[in-house]
């Protein structure tokens, strides 16, 4: 199960703050979910996914061999367009129809689904599987609404800082630590005519969220964010204010991207050649982007090699190896399924075989969902760096030494302004102050109608 590089990319950005107004008057009971099943139940499962070589690959690797090994249950998978799936979904749902497995983009997406009761309550499921030793406790936290579960993450994503690995040998330099060896060697990479960060949202203007996030949660810090999200810290806080001002300090410095002007015509193809040539050093960017540079690094590409390291602590006091985490997608039961139990036995199944999930992560990058992996899980051809990822995220998240990602646990309007008016921020059409006071606002009010995610404890 994954999340396609292109969806995290190139997410519609017209979709995030939708769902809502098209789910408003669609208040359906939720009832009967616990129908009894037949000797050959069939779930009928919907999944967004455009290549062809990776739909064989899911239907064979998790359909058919859940389906061999489960033989009165038969999953049929419906594979829909990526760029249309959730709303397809929306109008499924809203007029009693749909998968009995229902997929949403993130936990802000299911929330809406479980206001308008479409959504069924997992709980007793959770008991029967034992699911909170199965899956990471802040990401089976995510799925909670009203101390109820309803959703289960799919994947799990961070964010991290890419490296040319090969240009950082020729130059003698280090991988920074601090904010002070950040700034140095973005200073000296500039010197010597090198992008220290390759950036730009001409594909998607989505992306600069990344920069909201990474600001917020290794400046401001997690705990603030944290304060902010459950309504106990407002948005104009001066850390957070700080935060954005220091983040455009370093755009107007042509740290990221070449620049403000740069950064909104740049493309992802065009950067990600130049990163792969050693033409820009670093790249701030989630889990999602290893599927990308076996495309540009390394013999017959560019013949250079890159890796990775977490994002340093930006201000005093914010943790070392922190790591801002993300749902990918999540996994929900129709509230009025007729299969409701052979459902959760195959959601059980997806994260009870965590040797199935990391083959599937060496095979062709589909990220695991968020369950504790160990290093005998992984298959000897895997990557060894996107081990280290994920074993890394694995240890963040048992020491509690975690961040928040915007895309993942903002809801939906406060998620666009991420975004959106960051880019005004960026091209001085409004202060970080006024951003800060935009976000606060408008948290505000979807916090009063209990529309924010639910929020993982530290």
């Amino acid at each position: 199960m994954h999340l396609p590089i292109s969806r995290r990319r190139f997410l519609l950005d017209g979709s995030k703050a939708a769902l809502g107004a098209s789910l408003g008057g669609a208040l359906l009971a939720a009832c009967g979910g616990q129908g009894s099943q037949s000797n050959a139940a069939t779930i009928n499962f919907w999944y967004g996914l455009d290549d062809g070589n990776q739909r064989a690959y899911m239907k064979s690797h998790d359909v058919d061999a859940f389906n061999k090994a489960n033989p009165n249950i038969n999953v049929e998978i419906s594979f829909k367009p990526e760029a249309d799936v959730d709303r397809l979904i929306q109008i499924a749902l809203a007029s009693g129809k749909g998968p009995d497995i229902v997929p949403t983009p993130g936990p802000a997406y299911a929330l809406q689904y479980i206001n308008a009761n479409l959504f069924l309550d997992l709980d007793t499921y959770a008991r029967q599987y034992n699911w909170k030793n199965k899956i990471l406790g802040w990401a089976l936290d995510a799925g909670r609404v009203h101390n109820k579960l309803y959703s289960l993450p799919g994947s799990y994503q961070t964010l991290i800082i890419y490296y040319n690995k090969t240009l950082f040998e020729q130059k003698g330099w280090k991988i920074p630590t601090n904010r002070s060896e950040l700034e140095g060697l973005a200073q000296e990479a500039m010197g010597q005519g090198i992008m220290p960060f390759m950036a730009g949202n001409a594909d998607s203007r989505g992306a600069s969220e990344w920069y909201t996030t990474m600001f917020f949660n290794h400046y401001a810090g997690p705990d603030a964010v944290y304060q902010a999200l459950t309504g106990k810290l407002a948005w104009t806080d001066p850390v957070f204010v700080d935060a954005i001002t220091l983040l455009r300090s370093y755009f107007l410095k042509g740290w990221f991207g070449g620049g403000v002007q740069k950064y909104f015509t740049n493309t992802f193809s065009t950067l990600d050649a130049a990163f792969a040539k050693g033409k820009a050093a670093m790249d701030v960017e989630g889990s999602w982007a290893f599927a990308n540079w076996p495309s540009y690094f390394g013999p017959g590409n560019s013949g250079m090699d890159y890796d990775w390291f977490p994002i340093p602590p930006l201000r005093d006091g914010v943790p070392q190896n922190l790591y801002t985490l993300g749902i990918g997608y999540t996994l929900s039961i129709k509230a009025t399924s007729k299969v409701a139990s052979a459902s959760a036995r195959y959601l059980d199944w997806l994260y009870s075989t965590p040797q199935r999930a990391a083959q599937e992560l060496a095979d062709i990058n589909f990220p695991p969902p968020p369950i504790p992996l160990n290093p005998a899980d992984f298959p000897a051809r895997l990557d060894p760096r996107i081990k280290r990822h994920y074993l890394a995220l694995d240890q963040a998240s048992a020491q509690g030494n975690f961040g928040y990602t915007t895309w993942t646990f903002w809801p939906p309007r406060s998620d666009v302004i991420a975004y959106s008016s960051l880019d005004k921020v960026l091209s001085g059409d409004m202060t970080p102050a006024q951003f800060c006071a935009e976000m606060n606002q408008t948290f505000q009010q979807e916090l009063a109608q209990g529309v924010v995610p639910p929020i993982p404890k530290r």
